[in-house]
């Protein structure tokens, strides 16, 4: 920035050269009275003109000498910031080059007061890092239905700069994405189309614009997309660039192929050096560097199916160790914000040796806590059938280790009231509720006003309480103790009864119920999967699909549901799950994604006959 001509000096100082302009002022008056009087044809605008604006003040003084007055000499001096912010262009360009994040967080800059100019030329913030001020990540995805979860970097660039790629024959992008890639790999020879950004009147209107980029991808063949990180929904796929993944804890920026790094651009050079002064203000602290991701507002929540460490799981514990079930997922699971178990057996301080066999009353000594304590364990859903086979003196005392550990509980309690509770949470500013029922006939484990168990689903009590959180600003989570099937799709009452909360404002629904995978789908712009499989449980080989089991992993950002992962597990035997190969994991997607409940909604089969 160009010195600037100014004077400091000290309040005293100030006081008495008030005094001096006003002596000074005094004397100019009277001798231009005197030169009117002498001068006939003197006028006003002459009068303006030796009288210096109250703004103008210390350099006309210091450029006005007068006898008896000593002549006050200025010295140079760097530009304060208040005195920059006159020389700065800052503006938000008309061609959207960059994600919507960036641009509101531009407008944030633009807004404060003082404001720079928005005349042209004005300083642009775009691709390129000729002077750094932040960077913009970007997620390649597919639709979620999509088997393939990583490709490597070389063959998306292989794909943008020669249109060869293995997994998809073309890409959708935003204005702010080609912009971006340009930069980066020069222009695209791939099939590449850009959906152009218009002006949204309403939040509707823009919803159902980025609804119909989502379903060009979805209705189309090898589509895949690529777009801002903040951009994220559940029904897209985070396809992974060589290992990294803008949505897992273990995200480096600095190893992604698609961190676009930021750069401030003015053809007028001059221009350009004021805005970089300007912005290296500790006004813009807050704000610099730009970015669109912030790992501090991430929040993952891991959802898990049954539990029971009981029967012939329980001989495995004892025989092999007590950790052994989980010591293969819990680095995994342990990574989670917040780790959800739905643990369907009470301890009890009486607990019998375990022995393997059909019996159906369950329990488990306090030592296999251990388990729990080794995978992370955050929140516990008490919605099981088998919360009472011990009485309610286990229920207490298994309540009790609970919240010796601090893990809040849900759909099971010391009563009714205390099971219907839902759990609270705030984690890296995300809002986030438990709430959980057994929609199982009243027999299981139902809690009365005066008696523990679990919570008997009152479809009208859930839908309430998930409209009252939504109100509260949670994004609530429902879980189901629900019918078991031993097939892939839910049955009826399933669909119903997921549907219900996932209309009320529910983002996820899940079922902790089931032995085997059932299908997922998403309604009511919510994510149902009615099934996930066991956890820790011994139904290995009971049926054609209770070897296998999902974990989903949900991942929230500023107060929004962005996407889901279904991991996958295989039982090795009735004790121990562990994750499953590249193609045991391929055939369970293609399993649970061939379903017409992954069709884009309005273009399932039956709708076009």
């Amino acid at each position: 920035m160009q010195d600037m001509t100014v004077i400091n000096f000290s309040k005293t100082s100030r006081r008495f050269m008030r005094i001096l302009f006003s002596l000074l002022m005094i004397l100019v008056f009277f001798t231009a009275c005197s030169q009117a009087t002498d001068n006939p044809t003197a006028n006003t605008k002459d009068l303006a003109e030796i009288i210096p604006s109250e703004t103008a003040m210390p350099t006309e003084v210091a450029q006005t000498t007068t006898p008896n007055i000593p002549e006050i000499v200025s010295t140079p001096t760097q530009a304060t910031f208040e005195d920059s912010i006159r020389t700065v262009y800052v503006c938000v360009p008309s061609n959207h080059p960059l994600s919507p994040r960036l641009q509101s967080e531009i407008m944030r800059m633009i807004n404060r007061e003082p404001m720079p100019s928005l005349e042209e030329p004005c300083t642009l913030i775009k691709a390129g890092n000729d002077h750094p001020v932040g960077e913009m990540v970007l997620a390649l995805v597919a639709p979620f239905p999509t088997v393939q979860d990583e490709v490597s970097v070389e063959e998306l660039k292989g794909f943008w700069q020669g249109g060869e790629s293995e997994n998809f024959n073309r890409l959708i992008l935003y204005p702010y994405v080609l912009d971006a890639l340009t930069w980066l790999w020069g222009e695209p020879v791939g099939s590449v189309e850009v959906f152009d950004r218009i002006t949204f009147k309403t939040p509707d209107e823009k919803g159902e614009y980025y609804q119909s980029f989502m379903k060009e991808a979805w209705t189309s063949e090898r589509t895949w997309a690529i777009i801002a990180f903040e951009e994220l929904n559940p029904r897209w796929k985070v396809i992974a660039l060589d290992g990294q993944s803008p949505i897992h804890k273990s995200f480096d920026s600095e190893q992604y192929a698609l961190t676009i790094p930021l750069t401030l651009y003015n053809e007028d050079a001059t221009r350009l050096q004021d805005t970089i002064e300007y912005m290296a203000s500790t006004q813009f602290e807050d704000l610099l560097p730009f970015s669109n991701y912030d790992s501090e507002k991430l929040t993952t929540v891991i959802l898990t199916g049954v539990t029971a460490m009981a029967r012939a799981t329980a001989v495995g514990m004892d025989e092999r160790g007590i950790l052994v079930p989980g010591e293969d997922l819990a680095d995994v699971l342990k990574e989670a914000d917040i780790l959800h178990i739905s643990n369907e057996v009470p301890f009890a301080e009486n607990c019998p040796k375990q022995s393997s066999g059909g019996y159906l009353v369950f329990c488990s000594p306090e030592s296999y806590m251990e388990l729990l304590r080794s995978i992370g364990t955050d929140v516990v859903e008490l919605t099981g059938d088998h919360f009472q086979d011990y009485g309610s003196e286990a229920m207490l005392f298994t309540l009790d280790l609970y919240a010796k550990e601090g893990w809040p509980v849900y759909g099971g309690g010391k009563d009714i009231f205390d099971a219907r509770a839902p759990i609270k949470l705030e984690v890296n500013g995300n809002k986030i509720a438990f709430l959980g029922c057994n929609a199982k006939s009243p027999n299981f484990a139902q809690a009365s006003e005066t008696s523990t168990g679990a919570y008997h689903c009152d479809m009208d009590y859930m839908e309430e309480t998930v409209r009252q959180l939504r109100h509260e600003g949670y994004l609530p989570i429902v879980t189901f103790q629900h019918e078991e099937v031993y097939t892939w799709s839910p049955n009826a009452q399933m669909i119903r009864d997921f549907g219900r909360v996932l209309e009320a404002g529910a983002v996820i629904a899940s079922g902790s119920q089931a032995h085997q995978p059932h299908y997922a789908e998403f309604v009511h712009d919510g994510f149902a999967h009615y099934g996930l499989g066991n956890l820790f449980f011994d139904q290995y080989g009971v049926a054609q699909y209770t070897d296998w089991g999902f974990i989903d992993r949900h991942v929230f950002y500023y107060g929004r549901h962005i996407s889901t992962e279904l991991l996958t597990i295989r039982f090795l035997d009735k004790v121990k799950a562990t994750w499953a190969t590249p193609e045991q994991r391929a055939e369970m997607l293609e399993i649970i994604f061939d379903t017409s409940r992954m069709w884009w909604p309005g273009t399932e089969p039956w709708r076009q006959e």
